[in-house]
């Protein structure tokens, strides 16, 4: 019975494998390198479907791999990264050729660009240390008897070398932009993924698909892909246990060898006792502890059988052979199932009775 469940287990798990189909959507995020930011809605790549992305929001890759963004009058800017919470997206600051003063002076709705001023500087020295302010050459500029350099108005100290001469007015380069709409910044913040409602009307809504790439769909087939072959398991363990169990009981059934509780038999077994009889036990001297709890021995403070430690007006029993002392209730059961000290281990004898004595130290 196991070998054909085992069987159709693994012939299920395998059917489950091989022909579970997971709707990958057309839309779901891309790039255009491992290292590159993950492009998708509002933003798509030139690639993927119109579908996939708002309009005006289309990206392209690089022969470097890495994501274009056109400004139209300015060019292709790369993009460094995408911020879909906020609805940002920084740009690589882009020098080469020579921005126009008035190149980005609008680009419309619904795009906010955020631009940085730089100062663009000649030196005929190209040796530059640690204090000097930070800067990148252009190699596009040329016509200079030195190197063309720029550096941010932002982070310039005022530290270049006296070759350093200016050549060029200030020019603002873009490095980002905001958008307002489409608005997915609730979607993101519920870790949903915003999408079409209806292109044609270019309605937004918020889609319960992972934006890790898998759909709602592959997410249902992945759960039932893993689900059933587990419930499946378990039917046949269960299976397999039942038959073991009815197999025992047939083979008890052939051989006439009925079970036998071990509690009957532990019942039936000769009970031995080796303790004391009571009268020898009353024979053994008492003591009534005082407020001082002073006894003979001053380690003898703790009850040996308890192990709680002596307190006035307790009532101590010792035993003569060894004088040991111990609560009266405690020893009196010790001694009626052993015969010997729980102390020293001496085995008692049994004894005439002899009065008790009671004494009370102060």
């Amino acid at each position: 019975m196991q070998i054909p469940c085992i069987f159709s287990l693994s012939l299920f798990i395998i059917l489950s494998i091989t022909h579970t189909v997971i709707c990958l959507d057309t839309c779901e995020p891309s790039s255009c390198s491992p290292i590159a930011p993950q492009v998708r809605f509002p933003f798509r790549l030139d690639q993927q479907p119109r579908e996939c992305g708002y309009p005006g929001f289309d990206l392209s890759c690089s022969n470097q791999s890495e994501i274009y963004r056109n400004l139209l009058f300015g060019g292709d800017y790369a993009v460094s990264a995408i911020n879909y919470t906020s609805q940002t997206m920084k740009f690589k600051p882009k020098f080469c050729p020579l921005p126009r003063i008035d190149t980005f002076n609008s680009f419309g709705k619904p795009f906010e660009y955020a631009f940085e001023q730089y100062t663009f500087f000649n030196c005929s020295s190209t040796w530059f240390y640690p204090g000097f302010a930070s800067f990148e050459v252009v190699e596009c500029v040329t016509d200079v008897n030195g190197t063309a350099i720029v550096v941010a108005n932002k982070d310039y100290n005022g530290l270049l070398p006296p070759s350093c001469t200016n050549i060029l007015s200030t020019r603002n380069i873009p490095v980002g932009v905001r958008w307002s709409v489409p608005f997915c910044r609730n979607c993101e913040l519920q870790n949903k993924t915003c999408g079409y409602k209806k292109v044609e009307t270019l309605e937004i809504g918020c889609s319960v698909s992972s934006k890790s790439g898998l759909s709602t769909a592959a997410m249902y087939g992945i759960s039932i892909g893993a689900g059933l072959p587990a419930l499946f398991l378990l039917i046949c363990l269960a299976i397999y246990a039942r038959k073991k169990v009815n197999d025992h009981a047939q083979i008890q059934q052939q051989n006439h060898v009925p079970d036998i509780p071990t509690t009957t038999i532990a019942q039936q077994l000769p009970v031995s006792v080796m303790g004391l009889d009571k009268l020898t036990i009353e024979s053994y001297p008492i003591t009534v502890l005082g407020e001082s709890k002073r006894l003979p021995k001053p380690s003898d403070s703790t009850c040996a059988i308890c192990l709680s430690e002596y307190k006035p007006n307790d009532t101590l029993r010792t035993i003569p052979e060894c004088n040991h002392y111990f609560h009266s209730d405690c020893i009196d059961e010790w001694l009626q199932l052993n015969a010997t000290c729980p102390v020293c281990r001496n085995l008692q004898e049994s004894a005439t009775p002899i009065p008790s004595s009671t004494s009370s130290n102060t």
